[in-house]
């Protein structure tokens, strides 16, 4: 792909960041709509890795397998550096946040979830600053909870839609069982 449709794609999803709404309750998050460009959506489509999925980490759900961005193929590569590692991108973010920003190392990675896949209501390690999931293909979304684990919000799962959430001590989250053959999406964490 040339580098003016990537900066092309690049603006489009700087754009829909700025023009977030930022959603208070139960705890900080934000949703985005139409995230991707649609070319750009139907090239990760296209794109979607056949090969070299990693098992999920051993303690974790055995129903998700992960693909790591970073060491991908040339696709995922630009996709990398132009949308979620931009250090245009991870500002915006931040503007969102409110906060002073600085470059972050981020973690990327693919997740294909097949059928059975859950995750009980947790917050995100302390070594993460920000969580940033894309929804690429499937039904289910996350569940925003409280601590005790009721049940607060859903962020449905929608084509092209993400959402942020700044992880704290309030950012409790979980995902219901998916009941699809296979739920894509893709995982971005700014790490503090």
């Amino acid at each position: 792909m040339s580098t003016i449709s990537w900066e092309k794609y690049h603006k489009y999803t700087l754009n829909q960041i700025e023009n977030a709404e930022i959603c208070w309750e139960p705890y900080w998050h934000v949703v985005i709509e139409n995230t991707l460009h649609p070319e750009l959506y139907e090239q990760c489509m296209a794109n979607w890795p056949e090969n070299n999925w990693l098992k999920n980490t051993q303690h974790l759900s055995q129903c998700r397998t992960v693909y790591k961005l970073q060491s991908g193929t040339d696709f995922w590569q630009d996709y990398y550096s132009y949308i979620m590692d931009h250090e245009d991108i991870q500002q915006a973010v931040y503007t969102l946040l409110e906060v002073p920003y600085r470059k972050r190392k981020t973690m990327d990675h693919l997740y294909m979830d097949g059928e059975g896949y859950a995750v009980g209501n947790h917050v995100d390690s302390v070594a993460i600053d920000v969580a940033w999931q894309l929804y690429i293909y499937g039904t289910t979304g996350t569940n925003l909870n409280t601590p005790e684990g009721k049940f607060a919000k859903s962020i449905d799962f929608g084509i092209n839609r993400s959402w942020i959430i700044r992880n704290d001590a309030y950012s409790w989250h979980s995902c219901d069982t998916v009941l699809s053959k296979k739920r894509l999406s893709i995982m971005t964490r700014y790490m503090a």
